[in-house]
């Protein structure tokens, strides 16, 4: 029976983000970020609390990476504007028209991302996304025209800005006026350094030389820092430049006025704004999580609820992204029906902690919403956690050996799990005496399995490889290693324990070949056995896969020259069908041919005396009953019947096809329209294939 185990907040963090690298796939979301808002969302980024809610994100990133082949989301240029804009809707920040401009941008960006989202056609997974942004249109208007991308503020903000804005204009050109009438004087020119007005704390000033500053009257406002230069404000220029001054010192009271309203208006949509952030936050993460999948080749998993793990041509993300990524060998593995214990044997450096690194990472990165370097058809059940004893450093601070380590987090994924939790033990039993090692190991292989927890485990230990033949819903999966060339194969092998290969490794780097011997003969004939029929299982389902692969590669050829064949069988029934219409067609201008010859004298003779004139109408109706009982007269009647206007038909006579205005089936005529030209043709005239193009 199942140990039931309920989820405890004592046990610490459900899933072992840390020792899974989870950082490493945090990075690469960054990387695919178009904003900076999505970075607090990444680093906030963990398994989502329903599978309902793992299933919106990935159908989300899938939507918009088909959308995102046509355009992008319109978020360039957003800004993050929550460092001032939390302390403002907090009362702790005075509002800039720097901050105005830059949460314009924002708001309008959110505005437009709505209607990107909700264009047509919109996969219902965008649309619902689109209904998560607030209507903003009135506020955006509102901002347009308050504020510009560079953060002044404009006249149409009030009409009292404009009018001060036309006052100062006034202003300055009495101050432009004062300063001409000043330099007309020439008696001033010799006094100063340059007739350039400069300017200081905003009144115009000129540089008169020390000698001369007597001679220029007005109001000191500097000095140059070798004091050869004084700066003066001559009084003609005084009375004008207080009006500037005034007029400026009122426009920026007016402009503190309209902060002033423009924040209590923000202040009072501070649930929109902050609706419409949250909504572009969601959006960036979400583009991030489609460019895996546009530019990476990753794939939205199926999730579910007590489904199998099924992970197809899986890769490790740190591994993609190294210099190693060309030789990487796609994982496939399966856990959950039938089996729900892997135990993983095989040699060293046979990738047997990468495989269980790339099962936890991608099953945590299903889970949060992040696409998968993985095949279609990959498939992640819904866990309550991911437990994790891998690798085997020592806990110093703790002064805990490597084994104690390994225990101490043994213990933590043995407490915390639950039947809907994936439990990973790298390197089962070592650090100890191999016999005390394996026991207690086989001890947590059975507690596994009575709690009915997902598990792979590693392990050199033989005991535990005979763990899957005697318990019911455990599995042996070994990593493959080539037994001639000594060399690993990185690829995961269902079914078959896999041998540690240390006395082969041992002699390929150098131990001599007496001490190797030796060990074997130590080993003993009954282990060495067992490692040679491991190996050579191994062979022989190596083979089979090779077999099996090749049948399946004769299959696909077959199935390709099959459905060739179909095409030809389809292409020569259309040829035959196209003969029998050219056939149906020269009966049909042949009979049409007679038929004229034979009428032409006829009508001469229809207006003749009796009984002559009777006679030739008898012979004319004969003639046209006979034509309407021929197949071909059959045949064109019933295409003639399905005529409906603006078809196009082939009217041999004039070698083209027209456009039918008009069927007149009293009459049996049909009024086309030739080039520029209307006339009318009889029924006969019409035929009911196109002609024939042999190419």
């Amino acid at each position: 029976m199942p140990e039931p185990r309920s989820p405890s907040i004592s046990d610490g963090p459900r899933f072992d983000l840390d020792t899974l690298e989870f950082d490493a796939v945090r990075r690469l979301l960054t990387s695919k970020l178009a904003t900076p808002l999505g970075r607090t969302a990444i680093e906030a980024l963990a398994p989502f609390p329903s599978a309902e809610m793992a299933r919106q994100a990935h159908a989300e990133a899938a939507a918009l990476a088909v959308r995102l082949d046509a355009a992008a989301p319109p978020l360039a240029g957003v800004t993050d504007p929550r460092g001032w804009l939390s302390p403002f809707l907090a009362g702790e920040h005075a509002l800039s028209s720097k901050d105005l401009a830059e949460l314009r941008r924002v708001l309008k960006a959110a505005l437009e991302c709505k209607a990107w989202l909700a264009k047509e056609p919109a996969a219902e997974a965008l649309a619902r996304f689109a209904q998560g942004f607030p209507d903003l249109l009135d506020l955006c208007q509102e901002l347009d025209m308050t504020v510009d991308a560079r953060g002044e503020i404009l006249d149409t903000a009030s009409a009292r800005l404009s009018e001060l804005r036309v006052e100062i204009g006034v202003a300055e050109a009495g101050v432009q006026a004062a300063v001409r009438r000043f330099l007309s004087d020439e008696s001033v020119h010799r006094c100063l350094q340059s007739p350039e007005p400069a300017w200081r704390h905003g009144r115009p000033v000129f540089g008169v030389k020390q000698e001369y500053h007597n001679r220029v009257q007005g109001i000191l406002h500097d000095r140059s820092q070798s004091g050869a230069t004084v700066f003066i404000e001559p009084s003609v220029v005084v009375e004008a430049a207080n009006r500037l001054s005034d007029t400026k010192a009122a426009e920026i009271r007016e402009i503190q006025v309209i902060l002033a309203q423009v924040a209590r208006g923000l202040q009072r949509s501070c649930s929109e704004i902050e609706a419409a952030i949250a909504s572009l936050v969601r959006l960036d993460l979400a583009v991030a999580r489609a460019r895996l999948i546009v530019e990476e080749g990753f794939v939205a998993p199926e999730i579910g609820e007590g489904i199998a793990l099924r992970l197809l041509q899986a890769r490790h993300p740190i591994l993609m992204s190294s210099a190693h990524a060309e030789g990487l060998v796609p994982l496939d593995v399966a856990l959950g029906d039938p089996y729900r214990l892997l135990v993983i044997t095989g040699p060293n450096t046979g990738g047997k902690t990468v495989a269980l690194k790339t099962i936890g990472l991608l099953v945590i990165m299903a889970l949060c919403g992040v696409p998968l370097p993985a095949a279609e058809g990959s498939r992640v059940p819904f866990v309550d956690g991911v437990f994790v004893d891998i690798g085997d450093e020592q806990a110093i601070s703790q002064n805990l050996s490597t084994f104690s380590s390994h225990v101490t987090r043994i213990v933590r994924c043995l407490r915390a799990a639950t039947e809907q939790s994936l439990v990973l033990l790298d390197e089962l039993g070592a650090g100890t005496d191999p016999e005390e090692g394996g026991a207690l190991g086989y001890g947590v292989l059975e507690s596994l399995a009575r709690r009915g927890s997902l598990a792979a485990v590693t392990t050199h230990l033989g005991r535990l490889k005979d763990f899957a033949y005697q318990h019911e819903g455990a599995e042996n999966g070994s990593m493959t290693f080539d037994g001639d060339t000594l060399q690993p194969l990185y690829y995961l092998e269902i079914g078959v324990p896999g041998a540690s290969h240390a006395l082969d490794i041992a002699g390929r780097v150098g131990m001599p070949e007496e001490l190797v011997a030796r060990a074997r003969e130590l080993l003993g004939e009954r282990d060495t056995r067992v490692e040679e029929t491991v190996q050579k299982v191994q062979e022989v389902r190596r083979r089979a896969e090779a077999d099996r692969k090749h049948t399946a590669e004769m299959n696909r050829e077959a199935e390709r020259v099959e459905e060739q064949l179909r095409e030809e069988l389809v292409a020569i029934e259309r040829r035959q069908a196209w003969l029998h219409e050219e056939a149906d067609a020269l009966v049909a201008e042949e009979l049409r041919r007679i038929r004229d010859e034979i009428e032409k004298p006829l009508g001469s003779l229809l207006n003749a005396p009796k009984p002559y004139g009777e006679r030739a109408k008898e012979v004319q109706d004969a003639l046209r009953a006979a034509s309407a009982l021929t197949r071909v007269h059959r045949r064109r009647m019933k295409f003639v019947g399905g005529l409906r206007k603006d078809t196009l038909v082939y009217v041999p006579r004039f070698r083209r096809p027209c456009v039918v205005k008009k069927v007149d089936r009293v009459r049996e005529v049909v009024s086309l329209e030739v080039g520029k030209l209307r006339m009318e043709v009889p029924f006969d005239d019409i035929s009911w294939i196109q002609p024939l193009d042999d190419g």
